[in-house]
């Protein structure tokens, strides 16, 4: 048994997060645990009390850079850590350092997106390559793009989230009004633009004369809140979109949705496409990161040209206008996620993985 930190940056409601504390839980029974959060006041109570619940230990650093890093190398030292494993770019860089005045055994860094900025890459490469043991990533995109621009290949490894499906396969009801949901942050990514084009073309151009109708649920919170409320008076679509910011029944707008929409630039592996898989919804998503492994094309979704609001519109309309199809793809959908990202899985490869640094095999 070894002494394990998962080391994530923030504890509020985001991917990586829910990452972090699904690592814990799956390697709470075979070693010893901690997560460990950089920004202590940044956290969520209710994912506290998650962590808590299933028994891992918490570490919230709080005081000012200096402080919280002091605590960081004091506790990795008294617990003896023999393995960090970071989650996102600033706690790859502290992890690192601080795991090598530690003299932690393994410093395992991660990178959760297919595409990073050029600064924080060239940081990153240089940790990469020269600090840290190995670098996990959650996407082979991001693997495969990162190789090509200077990572070593040997010590790059790919392991994709997983979810926690527990709850059955929903078959929805044919209906006149069909909702389309993107659940994610306010932010650039996200390319929001091209969302609410794809829906005004959608829903005053393609749906002219249909007895059929669209709602389009934004759900959310970030810095492009004002962006996107702009955008939708802009355009007359205050009837058509709702934005709803970081509502606390989330499932309940899953379970009411016929279609996932995620219009992003990149991606990693893509958590609200994992949970929108959960909720047997099909989806309609760009090719960024991922995401044209988790959406079989043709079967369970499609995928689109990043940018391109007219083809992400009739890709939708396709699905708005054929209830059997929208079923059908809503079972693969459910299916896909069933079979390839199981906690099972995620926790298999965490173990194997653990197991072959111990025994030098990696």
């Amino acid at each position: 048994m070894k002494n394990i930190c998962v080391f994530i940056e923030t504890l509020l409601s985001g991917g990586a997060e829910k990452q972090a504390i699904l690592l814990a839980k799956a390697l709470k029974d075979d070693h010893n645990i901690f997560l460990v959060v950089w920004k202590g006041h940044y956290t969520e109570a209710k994912l506290i009390k998650v962590a808590e619940n299933n028994r891992i230990k918490v570490i919230i650093l709080k005081g000012n850079i200096f402080v919280r890093f002091s605590k960081l190398v004091s506790f990795l030292r008294k617990e003896k850590i023999n393995i960090i494993f970071s989650f996102l770019a600033s706690n790859n860089f502290y992890g690192s350092i601080a795991g090598k005045l530690s003299k932690v055994d393994f410093i395992i860094g991660g990178i959760r997106n297919a595409e990073i900025p050029y600064f924080k890459f060239i940081i990153q490469r240089f940790l990469h390559n020269h600090v840290m043991n190995f670098t996990i990533f959650n996407n082979y995109s991001g693997k495969d793009n990162l190789i090509a621009k200077g990572f070593k290949k040997g010590t790059c490894v790919v392991i994709p989230n997983c979810f926690e499906l527990d709850i059955p396969l929903q078959v929805k009801e044919d209906k006149k009004t069909i909702n389309i949901i993107s659940l994610a942050r306010f932010v650039a990514q996200k390319d929001y633009p091209t969302a609410i084009r794809s829906i005004n073309y959608l829903a005053n151009e393609l749906l002219i004369g249909s007895d059929l109708a669209v709602h389009y649920f934004i759900v959310g919170y970030g810095v492009l809140e004002e962006k996107i409320r702009s955008m939708i008076k802009e355009y007359n679509l205050e009837n058509i979109i709702t934005v709803v910011i970081n509502p606390k029944n989330i499932p309940e707008y899953l379970t009411n949705a016929d279609i996932y929409l995620s219009t992003s630039l990149f991606e990693g592996t893509s958590n609200s496409l994992l949970e929108a898989m959960s909720f047997s919804i099909p989806i309609v998503a760009t090719n960024g990161g991922d995401n044209a492994l988790l959406v079989d094309d043709g079967k369970s979704g499609y995928i689109c040209t990043i940018g391109d609001h007219k083809q992400i519109a009739e890709k939708m309309f396709t699905l708005v206008t054929n209830a059997d199809k929208r079923k059908k793809f809503s079972i693969a959908s459910y299916n896909k996620l069933k079979s390839n990202y199981t906690m099972k899985i995620f926790k298999d490869n965490y173990l194997e993985f653990i197991k072959s640094l111990i025994s030098g095999k990696n």
